[in-house]
């Protein structure tokens, strides 16, 4: 039988007591998942919770409580059946597929799971022994996810806050990576102006002397006799030259260069005063550990990804494209280099007062 969105019977079965989700594969949405994670906990909280997931994304997932092991390994080609072996012998009674991809729900068939839930789209529903009908719309991973861990516990996911854990181990290598500025104490003194310009794609990139001249600015905009705010800059491996160039030009921390992880950049983010960054990964992290945040959104709708996190301020290439309207098919009209430097300086203030009215430290300007 078909099921639909609105139905409100619990799916996953009361003696389920271990139990693996698959995560989906981009460090923003891995975020995003965190809460049917905790909702799954709350709901069954004698179970056993696994996830899988690619390599990278454990750090993400270190600290969570509600986490019992991490499964990491891919999908993809001959390594595949080794994971497939791997999982068939943990006898899971139960999988949650996130993604919503025809590899993912031919992974969890193959591996002899017998419960399989997921969204039923892309051809896939066969491979599913529970399939959730959920329409296509505009609506953001985090709500996708809340829809379908609903469906499946039987009962509300309400709360869709990202919720991430510094661990000790995650402080250490931060440490590491920055010891011109102690960050061990996650009561840290938030202080540090933090690039992240980088993104999976160009056009989602504000361009570079655009990020040398907002954090020289902000870096400098200090009352007299205080030194300049020390800046760093972010990325992966594929970003080592915009990053070094970047981080040059600003008279930057290069983190890039230095090795930076996802489990040190938790602890970065922990006692960054200021992340300014293009629509990926970072700003969710940022979200879940209480770091003021500029996001820059171009060619990317901010409908897919919205944090609801007060501390953000979203810019946004075209403001008056209208509703009806998706930024994705604009490209031309969301060119990420129409927001200029000072809509970034403006937004650092605005975001500032919005502290202080919070009765926060004043930490950015």
């Amino acid at each position: 039988m078909r099921e639909t969105s609105q139905s409100m019977f619990p799916i996953l079965a009361k003696d389920a007591r271990n139990i693996l989700v698959i995560l989906p594969s981009w460090v923003g949405d891995a975020c995003m998942a965190t809460p049917v994670l905790r909702h799954l906990a709350q709901h069954r909280p004698d179970a056993r919770i696994a996830v899988f997931g690619r390599a990278n994304l454990r750090p993400l997932m270190d600290g969570l409580p509600w986490v019992n092991s991490f499964q990491a390994g891919g999908m993809r080609g001959a390594k595949a059946i080794g994971e497939v072996r791997r999982i068939r012998a943990e006898r899971f009674d139960a999988v949650l597929l996130l993604p919503n991809s025809f590899r993912s729900a031919a992974f969890a068939r193959l591996s002899g799971i017998a419960h399989r839930a997921g969204t039923d789209r892309d051809g896939r529903g066969w491979l599913l022994s529970h399939r959730f009908a959920q329409e296509k719309s505009l609506q953001s991973a985090a709500a996708a996810y809340a829809s379908l861990a609903s469906w499946w516990t039987g009962s509300p996911l309400t709360d869709q806050h990202i919720e991430l854990r510094v661990t000790e181990q995650d402080r250490s290598a931060a440490e590491k990576l920055l010891p011109e500025l102690p960050v061990k104490s996650h009561e840290a003194h938030r202080d540090l102006i933090l690039l992240n310009p980088g993104a999976n794609r160009e056009d989602k990139r504000w361009p570079a002397d655009h990020f040398v001249q907002a954090a020289r600015a902000l870096s400098l905009a200090r009352p007299a006799g205080d030194p300049p705010r020390p800046i760093a800059v972010n990325g992966g491996p594929s970003e080592a030259a915009l990053c070094a160039e970047i981080a040059k030009k600003s008279g930057g921390i290069d983190l890039c260069a230095r090795g930076v992880m996802l489990g040190s950049l938790k602890a970065i983010l922990q006692r960054t005063a200021l992340l300014i960054t293009n629509d990926t990964g970072p700003r969710h992290i940022a979200a879940a550990l209480n770091t003021p945040t500029i996001a820059l959104f171009g060619p990317t709708d901010y409908r897919w990804t919205p944090t609801d996190y007060p501390y953000e301020r979203r810019i946004i290439s075209e403001p008056f494209l209208t509703e009806d309207r998706i930024a994705d098919d604009h490209a031309a009209l969301c060119a990420i280099d129409r927001i200029s430097v000072g809509d970034v300086l403006h937004a650092a203030q605005t975001l500032d007062q919005s502290l202080v009215t919070h009765e926060r430290r004043k930490i950015l300007i």
